[in-house]
């Protein structure tokens, strides 16, 4: 019993001092500054977007919606590494003590989004409803308890080896969560709010019977815990070096087209070594669509001329500023060093293909605001080409030529 103990201990101390040594880089001040004018801009145009809405607007659905997401994404961080799979089986049944404070840290862990997310959706469901401060600290505990079931049925899944079992899983615990929070929202009768908490109280109990005697999933949980952990890694890699990240690289052979135009010179080779990097390497493409399809989003909805102003040219900073980490993406590669070329031509090519993308999301992020406001969308056009040209040649371009 001293022993499991006393692994999980240790697995938990190397997770908190391994988090804490990289969220030191990750919450630097220019991303501190950058949080604390979108969380003041966003709190002033949230303040702005309940006072013109109407009675007839259904925020119910908003509600729950967002709080059934939160609460059905419920992972119990395990802190297992591939070894555990021959050093641990022989401990199996001994474990339990183990799991046990593994889903205790998770649920402690998870009780932040919770909390934030009431806090965010209070004033909205305050505006619906005009109930008192009371009833959204019932929901509140409430939504704990059902983390609670969650956390549970969440980790009875895993023992399904079929992965369609677990999308099943998934989908039906979203829907029951999202009609709890539902119910409870539009001030229902109480026998229909109880009567979804005990079906998710029947199905979390089903669940333990059904896995109660299977063996333990060992690859699973393994390969879930690397997922969580790459996760980390990845989102840390954007503001530091983690050589715990392996490259991961994809062909997509249908974006070759936009490095047809590239001269086959020496003086190109770093403009096609970074353009197919970003192209395939790294996740930098994905990071650059999720953060121009989150901008065009909050670009569309937000009602007024410098809120769509301010989020375009922020979303901008924010892409360019994690798009930086690709000049360091061969620096412990030896064969670019033998590419016949200065340092300053690859700062330059690197310089003007963060400029084209930056330019381009401006563009694309323009054109849509087009459909909801012309005068923001020019003047959005404007501002985002000067910035991104001053951007780029100064403040990128001193922040590289330092590392």
């Amino acid at each position: 019993m001293n022993n499991v103990n006393e692994l999980w201990s240790k697995r938990f101390k190397e997770y908190n001092n391994e988090t804490k040594r990289y969220l030191k880089y990750m919450l630097n001040d220019h991303l501190k500054f950058v949080l604390i004018f979108a969380i003041g801009g966003g709190a002033y145009y949230y303040q702005q977007w309940l006072a013109t809405l109407s009675s007839s607007f259904r925020g119910e659905w908003i509600i729950a919606l967002l709080l059934g997401l939160i609460v059905t994404r419920s992972p119990i961080a395990t802190f297992f590494k591939q070894p555990d799979l021959v050093f641990l089986l022989p401990m199996e049944e001994k474990l339990q003590p183990y799991f046990r404070k593994s889903a205790a840290t998770s649920f402690v862990l998870q009780l932040y989004s919770i909390i934030i997310g009431v806090a965010v959706l209070s004033p909205l469901y305050m505006k619906m409803t005009g109930n008192s401060f009371s009833a959204i600290l019932l929901l509140c505990v409430l939504l704990l308890v059902i983390k609670a079931l969650n956390m549970s049925m969440q980790w009875s899944s895993n023992y399904f080896q079929e992965p369609s079992s677990r999308w099943v899983d998934l989908i039906v615990r979203f829907l029951l969560n999202m009609a709890f929070v539902y119910l409870f929202v539009l001030n229902a009768y109480p026998l229909f709010i109880v009567a979804v908490g005990v079906l998710l109280v029947a199905l979390t109990a089903y669940y333990r019977a059904l896995t109660k005697k299977k063996p333990l999933p060992w690859e699973q949980l393994i390969e879930l815990e690397e997922r969580r952990v790459r996760f980390f890694y990845r989102m840390a890699n954007m503001f530091t070096d983690v050589p715990h990240v392996k490259e991961r690289v994809k062909r997509r052979q249908y974006l070759d087209m936009f490095l047809s135009n590239i001269p086959f010179a020496a003086s190109a080779s770093y403009r096609y070594l970074y353009t197919r990097s970003f192209l395939r390497a790294g996740d930098y493409l994905g990071l650059f669509l999720r953060l121009s399809v989150i901008g065009i989003a909050l670009g569309w909805f937000i009602p007024f001329l410098y809120g769509k102003i301010i989020v375009t040219i922020l979303f901008v900073y924010l892409t360019g500023f994690q798009l930086m980490t690709m000049w360091k993406q061969y620096d412990l590669k030896l064969w670019t060093r033998l590419y016949p070329v200065s340092s300053d031509v690859r700062l330059r090519s690197f310089l003007q293909l963060l400029k084209g993308i930056l330019l381009l999301q401006t563009i694309v992020l323009s054109l849509v605001l087009l459909f909801t406001n012309v005068i923001a969308a020019i003047i959005t056009l404007v501002i985002g080409v000067l910035f991104s040209i001053v951007f780029v040649n100064t403040y990128v371009k001193r922040r590289v030529q330092f590392k």
